[in-house]
């Protein structure tokens, strides 16, 4: 509350009074135009990289109508074969295999998917962050000075601990080797207690990081950390406030579901009653802009993940550490000072204008 003296309050801080009323702005944050079209940038560049990969999720005949851009197609179908569909329409390759070993192409996806994500969804929050705390707009030279400052730290977070994952199972993966060795495995059996703690611990982590990896990309986009800290940061509030995460993120499901019934059918029927009105003579000019319009809907949950991510992790950080909303890692770009201009006096002295 905003006390302007005399007792008399001028207006309330709701988000001081109930914090979670924070996350009532994810679904206004997340239509808004730069943070939509980040998203749909990095979906498109999604769907792209399918392509390139030959990767579809949907039989060949479903694939051809979504490839055609019937609107219809969306509104008919259940919503997650919309997700799937509008993810695959550039491909028609039925049961294409995702592993490394059965389809070369994935060595390159899995790290391409990660790239692409990490770079739009490190912006996106970056935007949000500065929208949730501070109220103010990053300009796209600060946002570029903060991806040059914090880039890698949004990459190396999540490396760090898939790092950490990987050195948990070792042991584990040694102790199957020599299980095999005559007259070790004996000697794994009677130290089988110590592999058994390591696969527990690996299970943890990778559970913590399954539930919890987009609190490291809100970290660093909120409070500047560098990797280890946004990893200390995930721990710790997902570990001490569980039952805190798992109530905002079904909070922020339901209010996702009303933005999507909000924008998805308004977007669709306007698609059905333009693609009536055109004549069928333009209709391969117009495939192309339905099927960009069709992908609004999904970009919008992407632009919601990354929105509700900053948003509960505002939330938590202010349960855990006590750190108000206000406090958020700022950067400013970097000034060009130049020297000022040496003239010459009528005498031929140089001089310094003041």
């Amino acid at each position: 509350m905003k006390d302007i003296g005399e007792g008399t309050i001028r207006r309330i801080d709701w988000t001081e009074l109930t914090p979670v009323v924070l996350l009532l702005r994810v679904f206004n944050i997340a239509l808004g135009i730069r943070v939509l079209l980040l998203a749909l940038i990095g979906l498109k560049l999604t769907v792209f990289l399918n392509f390139l990969a030959g990767i579809s999720f949907l039989d060949t005949e479903l694939a051809e109508q979504i490839r055609q851009g019937r609107p219809q197609y969306y509104i008919n179908f259940p919503v997650d074969q919309l997700y799937s569909g509008a993810l695959s329409f550039y491909s028609s390759v039925l049961d294409t295999p995702l592993s490394p070993r059965e389809n070369p192409k994935m060595f390159f996806w899995y790290p391409g998917v990660v790239l692409i994500w990490v770079i739009f969804g490190g912006m996106i929050c970056r935007i949000v962050a500065l929208r949730l705390t501070v109220d103010e707009s990053e300009p796209l030279g600060n946002l570029t000075v903060f991806f040059r400052k914090r880039g890698i730290s949004l990459i190396s977070a999540p490396f760090l601990v898939l790092c950490g994952i990987l050195c948990c199972f070792l042991p584990v993966k040694i102790a199957g080797w020599l299980l095999a060795v005559p007259f070790l495995n004996y000697v794994v059996a009677i130290f089988f207690p110590i592999p058994f703690i390591f696969t527990c611990l690996t299970i943890f982590l990778a559970l913590v990081l399954a539930v919890g990896f987009m609190l490291l990309f809100a970290a660093v986009s909120t409070d500047g950390s560098d990797g280890f800290d946004a990893i200390s940061r995930m721990f710790s509030y997902v570990c001490q406030r569980p039952l805190h995460y798992v109530v905002y993120w079904l909070c922020c499901y339901a209010l996702g579901w009303l933005g999507f019934v909000l924008i998805q059918f308004p977007i669709y029927f306007a698609m059905e009653l333009c693609w009536q009105t055109v004549p069928a003579d333009y209709e391969l000019f117009i495939v192309f802009w339905a099927n960009l319009f069709a992908l609004i809907p999904l970009a919008y949950w992407f632009a919601w993940f990354w929105t509700s991510s900053v948003a509960i992790y505002l939330l938590l950080r202010r349960s855990v550490d006590a750190t108000p909303f206000s406090e958020v890692y700022r950067v400013t770009p970097p000034r060009v000072q130049t020297l000022p201009t040496i003239k010459l006096d009528p005498r031929g002295a140089p001089e310094i204008p003041s």
